[in-house]
């Protein structure tokens, strides 16, 4: 027979199961008649977010618009938009731009009403430093700086360095950390096999064994706030997705892989010194969709687990894990955070709030807040 010490066990098992940390779901758009893909997310104060979207109407129509939230996150509503959405950024929690298909919008209401200050197009990426400052970065192949709170753009003379054909490449991801910033992008010409009679699910068998071919991965690099930029090429496997710029010295890049690749994504560190980059997170059963550093040196890993062939792009269980940089700049064990069961996902992106509260979508149209215990 059992006794007292291991009900008293159990009663602490039990305890410490209940109070780990979750991510709950705070908004769902579950309406019969209309699907939410959600493609990014920011909280630019502890009460006010903004994540951008588009609703997908019965009969295909397409609705662009805005989650927004001023409470926290307790309550949202729905903001319809003019053009569909592809970035965003904000300086404080009441001015923010988003870039769409068709120009650059700015709000001063927290993201309720939004009026178009520029026409430029093809911005995949959104960063603005102050009200007047900024940069932009997309297709082809390009990087813009705006001045005057994005009403002109001026492409970044750097780019002609690259000996890349323009309709082939695009710049899509943008990360500052004090004065240095760091802009990738990929050029990728298309292949012979991109171009396939059947869909993957029909040509299992030929799909498996496609081959991965690298790409040329683009990183502009700027040491004194976007002044003066130095750009670097070299030929690798995957797309530079997301960079985290930490000014102590070093970047985090998320690297997404082709389907046919031994693993869908990696998370390395960029040194600044030695330009060497270091895997700190690989795993087959978790395809990395977005990462988030955090000020106690904490990395946030979030994506989908994989079933089946990755490049049938199904949904999947949302999977995030966080591990910790230690002063010789070594990772710890990735630890599973426990995700609401209904969370699955094609696409998960997150968003850190100025008080470190952190924040997720999907592209399925639903929110999640992690609660720590």
């Amino acid at each position: 027979m059992r006794g007292p010490a291991f009900l008293f066990g159990l009663l602490l098992t039990v305890t410490a199961a209940g109070a780990a940390d979750k991510w709950n779901v705070a908004f769902f758009h579950d309406e019969k008649d209309s699907e939410l893909t959600l493609v990014q997310i920011v909280f630019p104060s502890e009460r006010r977010g903004i994540a951008i979207g588009a609703l997908i109407e019965k009969g295909g129509r397409v609705k662009p618009v805005a989650i927004v939230t001023g409470d926290g996150g307790k309550r949202w509503e729905k903001i319809p938009l003019k053009d569909t959405p592809t970035a965003i950024s904000c300086v404080n929690d009441s001015a923010c731009w988003i870039a769409t298909e068709k120009g650059v919008w700015l709000t001063e209401e927290a993201g309720r009403t939004w009026r178009k200050v520029s026409g430029q197009k093809g911005i995949l990426a959104l960063h603005f430093e102050s009200a007047t400052r900024g940069f932009a970065a997309g297709s082809p192949k390009s990087i813009w700086e705006t001045k005057d709170g994005g009403k002109t753009w001026t492409p970044l003379a750097v780019t002609k360095e690259i000996e890349a054909k323009p309709e082939y490449t695009a710049f899509h991801t943008i990360g500052f950390g004090g004065k240095v910033g760091m802009v990738a992008g990929t050029s990728r010409p298309p292949r012979r096999d991109d171009r396939r009679l059947f869909p993957p699910w029909m040509e299992p068998e030929l799909e498996a064994k496609r081959r991965s071919w690298p790409n040329l991965v683009m990183m502009a690099e700027t040491r004194d706030s976007g002044d003066t930029w130095k750009i670097a090429t070299a030929s690798i496997f995957g797309i530079v997705s997301r960079i985290i710029v930490d000014p102590a010295g070093f970047a985090l890049a998320l690297i997404g892989f082709e389907d046919t690749f031994e693993v869908p994504a990696e998370v390395d560190r960029i040194d600044f010194k030695t330009g060497q980059m270091t895997p700190l997170y690989r795993r087959k059963e978790h395809a990395v969709r977005d990462i988030a550093y955090l000020p106690n040196r904490s990395i946030v890993v979030a994506g989908t687990e994989p079933t089946g062939l990755r490049s049938l792009k199904l949904p999947s269980r949302v999977v995030i894990r966080e591990g910790s940089i230690d002063a010789q700049n070594m990772v710890g064990k990735f630890v599973d955070h426990d995700v609401d069961y209904r969370a699955t996902a094609r696409d998960v992106k997150l968003a850190t709030a100025p008080d470190g509260q952190l924040w997720a979508i999907t592209d399925n149209g639903m929110i999640l807040r992690l609660d720590r215990r």
